[in-house]
């Protein structure tokens, strides 16, 4: 038996606000991103904030 499909949060650790894992509007925008799992080919969600204190920017 397999298990349902799942949502996974990637959340920046200590950001300016806490975000919102829990299915709520977060501030931040986050972006959901479909993924199918390889074991029985279900999909799962990853949902990816964005931190508002600007780190994004020293990656690029």
């Amino acid at each position: 038996m397999s298990a349902g499909p799942t949502t996974v949060h990637v959340v920046p650790v200590d950001d300016l606000i806490e975000h919102d894992s829990d299915g709520g509007d977060c501030p931040c925008g986050p972006n959901t991103e479909p993924v199918k799992r390889c074991s029985d080919g279900a999909v799962g969600w990853v949902v990816v904030h964005h931190s508002l204190d600007g780190r994004e920017q020293s990656e690029l």
